[in-house]
């Protein structure tokens, strides 16, 4: 048997130490075996083999405390790495403080100087770098949180100076202020050339602004002033566009004076003819023409290019506008100071007659309605155009070419259609007013003359003739039944095509609906208009008119109206009589098709 290996008997935990930092080492569970075997006859004394354990003991509670504490650490650098600008830079002290707690905390709890050497052996250089990371990590980001701080400020300052479009005063101050902070951004250090270029694209993008609130508020005139004036702090993008747009303004603007002299018919201005009192009023070509007074339009008459509207009141008087470059109203609608009844020429004359036939002084009503301005309103409003005549006029223009007449034919239907889906948007919304009012108190409303002015403004001339018949009709008979088959198709149209339903005017259904029904296809129609989402929980009702939508979208075959409220009733009735519940789906779905199939058989 060989004999042990002879160590210095002085030395027992140099030798273990030796063997376990050395190349090579073994595990710590056989560490002890290993400290034994080298020690030799010397480990055979109970002190130093005592000692040689104690010694590892130390070294392992040490590290096993070290271990623990570099994942907090190490969790810690991480969290601290995670926050941006002034977090970074206000955490920074919690987070050194944290480190050295945890430190502290270890060394006091570990026992011995042993245990508290082997700690600081792994921890020290630890703790250090993680104080390093954090520290740098603060002082980056210190730099990133000031330059934040000034981009935000530069984009203030750029954003004021762009608000302040309409005030040259103000509007050279604000681009002094972008230049001063861009500068200081920039520092005295900086090569000339890039602090100048810096200035440049900072006064460049307030300008860009400017232009493009001045674009947006429809004020070319205002664009191009500011572009005379600071053009060349533009980017060559930001002038090209802004060029682009200021030709585009300048064209659209050439085009409506272009449709402006269509819409007010010929340029010649005639002597004002018509009974004793009648006046004359200066208008610009194609402005919106009102009445002084509601009523009804009585007669339209004249050429196209020199219309006359002549409007009966509620008390038997009569007023009539002419030089009408072009009608907006027909016989028969209903017009109040908020309608438009037709285009201004150069000239328009306002003639008034009592209920006797004698003339008025129109130049009189004219002055206690608060003068031209309550007969001639602006170009741009609203108003029903007679569009062959009005393409045949810029066809007959001999001084444009056919470019621009193809342009202007182009601005007058979009136009047109513009002006008309705004008359529907406001048929829609009025409607559902004139519906609420009605329905709240069905006694109370039964002419137009019963709603307020704001209300019965906002609908067409046209359609507020159509809302006046159904309420004096209502007026004279009884109300309908609840679940009418008018009411029930608008509901499936609210269903299928919600968009087509929310432009429906409900107000002419006055009378074949009833209120209650009109009341709530009302609030849908607002709900679908205001974008909100269906959040009604599912009745009979509902689930059974669902049901119907989806019978006629899958079979692609419509349910005659007067079909509607016998599917109703028939389909409600065995929902009842059969217990089915409204979440039912494909159990009312089949109940539906067979009610169907029932009301077409008995046909």
């Amino acid at each position: 048997m060989r004999a042990p290996t002879s160590i210095s008997p002085s030395a027992p935990v140099e030798a273990y130490k030796a063997r376990f930092w050395g190349p090579g080492t073994l595990s710590l569970g056989n560490t002890i075996g290993q400290a034994l075997a080298v020690g030799g006859a010397v480990l055979k004394d109970s002190a130093a083999t005592h000692s040689a354990i104690r010694a590892l003991s130390d070294d392992t509670a040490g590290r096993a405390r070290a271990l623990r504490d570099k994942a907090a650490v190490t969790n810690l650098v991480d969290v601290h790495g995670d926050l941006t600008g002034g977090d970074a830079v206000a955490a920074q002290p919690q987070a050194l403080d944290e480190l050295a707690r945890i430190q502290a905390d270890s060394q006091a709890t570990l026992g011995t100087p042993g245990m508290i050497a082997a700690y600081d052996q792994q921890m020290g250089p630890a703790i250090d770098d993680a104080a390093g990371r954090i520290t740098g990590h603060a002082l980056r980001q210190a730099v990133v949180e000031r330059a934040a701080v000034g981009d935000q400020e530069l984009r203030s300052a750029q954003q004021a100076a762009g608000d302040a479009w309409q005030d040259p005063a103000r509007l050279i101050g604000g681009l002094n202020t972008v230049r001063d902070l861009a500068a200081d951004q920039v520092g005295d250090a900086a090569d000339p050339e890039d602090r100048v270029a810096a200035m440049r694209s900072a006064v460049g993008g307030a300008v860009a602004n400017a232009v493009g609130q001045a674009f947006a508020a429809g004020e070319p005139e205002f664009a191009a002033h500011i572009m005379a004036g600071f053009g060349d702090t533009l980017s060559p993008a930001a002038y090209q566009l802004a060029v682009a747009k200021l030709g585009q303004a300048n064209q659209a603007q050439r085009m409506a004076g272009i449709f402006g002299e269509a819409a007010g018919g010929t340029s010649r201005v005639d002597p004002v003819e018509g009974p004793p009192g009648t006046v004359a009023i200066d208008a610009p070509a194609g402005a919106a023409v009102h009445p002084i007074a509601g009523g009804v339009v009585n007669a339209v008459t004249g050429a196209p290019d020199n219309a006359t509207v002549e409007i009966l009141h509620p008390d038997g008087s009569s007023s009539a506008y002419g030089g009408l470059g072009m009608a907006a109203a027909a016989p028969g609608d209903m017009v109040t100071p908020a309608h438009v009844i037709g285009s201004a020429s150069p000239v328009v004359t306002l003639a008034a007659n009592t209920p006797g036939g004698d003339a008025i002084d129109a130049g009189l009503l004219l002055r206690n309605a608060g003068g031209a301005g309550a007969v001639i309103g602006g170009t741009e409003q609203p108003r029903i155009w007679d569009m062959p005549e009005l393409l045949g006029r810029i066809a007959q223009r001999g001084d444009l070419s056919p470019d621009d007449q193809a342009l202007a034919a182009n601005f007058a239907q979009r136009r047109m259609a513009g002006d008309h889906a705004q008359q529907a948007a406001g048929d829609a919304s009025a409607g559902r007013s004139v519906v609420s009012l009605f329905a709240a108190d069905p006694d109370g409303v039964r002419q137009v003359a019963d709603l307020p002015p704001d209300v019965a403004g906002r609908l067409s001339p046209a359609a507020l003739a159509q809302v006046d018949g159904a309420l004096r009709k209502v007026a004279q008979a009884t109300l309908p039944s609840p679940d009418s088959a008018p009411a029930l198709r608008l509901e499936l149209q609210a269903r299928q095509a919600p968009g087509d339903f929310a432009q429906r005017n409900l107000a002419p259904f006055i009378g074949e609906i009833h209120p209650d029904d009109l009341a709530l296809l009302a609030s849908g129609q607002g709900a679908i208009a205001a974008g909100l989402p269906d959040v009604g929980l599912p009745d009979g009702r509902a689930a059974i008119l669902d049901a119907i939508a989806r019978h006629e979208v899958v079979n692609s075959a419509v349910v005659p109206d007067d079909f509607l409220p016998l599917v109703q009733n028939t389909s409600s009735t065995m929902m009842r009589l059969n217990r089915i519940a409204p979440d039912d789906r494909a159990a009312i779905d089949n109940t539906v098709a067979d009610a169907i199939q029932s009301q077409a058989g008995q046909s």
